[in-house]
């Protein structure tokens, strides 16, 4: 079986769902055979196969390859996608890719580049667009309508004297009215004075307040009743609060591993204490909690924990637990990961050497 190194590019036309995966240490004269390609992609979460509808099985399924070219070196192979959507999904799972043409097999660790863009990602773009490249259309300018002035009066400006003289009229009447019977009501009152003898007036004395009406006797007070003290209700204990952190005492008390990754993770906890969570999650056959830990933080940078990774794998320090064998291919793959994050690192040099030697 060959040892290629597969790596994932975005399409020439950077169509989403499409990727030219390029094929090195594969030679190219096999291609004049006219025998197509086939692919069987396995993740190294679980070990599971991508199958026909874009689902992990664990049954091992080939996909066939129907545009493939090379250029110089190398051989191109055109992923559409029900390829490509499920290999992008999670961007931090680490892929296992074998190749097949006839009688020649290839095996190695995939890389995916970045701009490989899923195939849903079409939709999303185009709308988008529409919405900011729409124009929208302004009305014309409308003409303000002339402002019609009433027409001029034409005649004298000068008021009408006789209309005056005839909207005073009745102000004057009334006038003339309230003098009348204001003088009438003065006369009358004087005439009304002088007929009516003086009238004296009895001064009487006020009889005597009566006595005030006896207050009833007050109402005998209402015995107090007390309430009876209400029975003390039981409280329950209070549920002891799990431990948090990225800590082996927090592995043992959460049992939903999805759930202690991300409460973990979210600590931000140093190299020494995740390796101990993975030395722990180890004895514990929680593997899924392992490896979701070495590739995290191994993809996120961290030299110490991806040395850690990439010796789970390689030959000469390879335990048997976890992983279930050795697999020079993928130390590589971690290897080759610190030397991109720490080009000095010498012991990720020397396993290389060593490994391809």
């Amino acid at each position: 079986m060959k040892k290629t190194l597969p790596e994932l590019k975005p399409a020439q036309n950077n169509r989403p769902g499409f990727g030219v995966l390029t094929l090195q240490g594969w030679e190219v004269s096999v291609l004049d055979s006219g025998v197509n390609f086939e692919v069987c992609v396995q993740r190294n979460q679980d070990s599971r196969f991508l199958g026909e509808n874009g689902e992990w099985t664990a049954t091992q399924t080939w996909h066939q390859v129907d545009v493939a070219e090379e250029v110089g070196e190398f051989v191109n192979l055109t992923f559409g996608p029900n390829i490509v959507d499920p290999l992008v999904a999670n961007p931090q799972m680490t892929y296992l890719l074998q190749t097949r043409q006839g009688q020649e097999l290839g095996r190695g660790v995939m890389r995916i580049r970045e701009g490989v863009l899923s195939s849903h990602a079409a939709g999303q773009t185009g709308e988008a667009v529409a919405h900011v490249s729409g124009k929208v259309a302004t009305p014309p300018p409308v003409d303000p309508e002339p402002i019609q002035n009433d027409p001029p009066i034409i005649g004298s400006t000068e008021p009408d004297a006789t209309k005056q003289s005839n909207s005073k009229l009745p102000l004057l009447f009334g006038l003339l009215a309230l003098l009348l019977v204001l003088a009438g009501g003065f006369f009358g009152w004087t005439w009304y004075k002088n007929q009516t003898p003086a009238v004296q007036t009895a001064v009487t004395t006020p009889a005597a307040n009566p006595p005030a009406p006896a207050a009833p006797p007050a109402p005998a007070p209402a015995p107090v009743v007390t309430p009876p003290a209400p029975a003390p209700v039981a409280t329950a204990p209070a549920p002891a609060a799990s431990p948090a952190g990225c800590t082996t005492e927090s592995l043992t008390a959460t049992r939903d591993d999805l759930q202690f990754i991300q409460s973990c993770l979210k600590t931000n906890p140093t190299s020494d204490q995740v390796l101990a969570v993975i030395a722990a999650a180890k004895l514990a056959k929680r593997c899924d909690v392992a490896q979701r830990l070495y590739v995290f933080r191994s993809n996120s940078g961290d030299i110490k924990i991806a040395l850690a990774y990439a010796g789970e794998y390689d030959p000469a320090s390879f335990v048997a637990g976890c992983i279930t064998a050795a697999d020079k291919d993928t130390a590589l793959y971690w290897y080759e990961l610190v030397l991109s994050k720490d080009p000095a690192n010498q012991v990720a040099k020397d396993r290389i050497r060593a490994l391809r030697g």
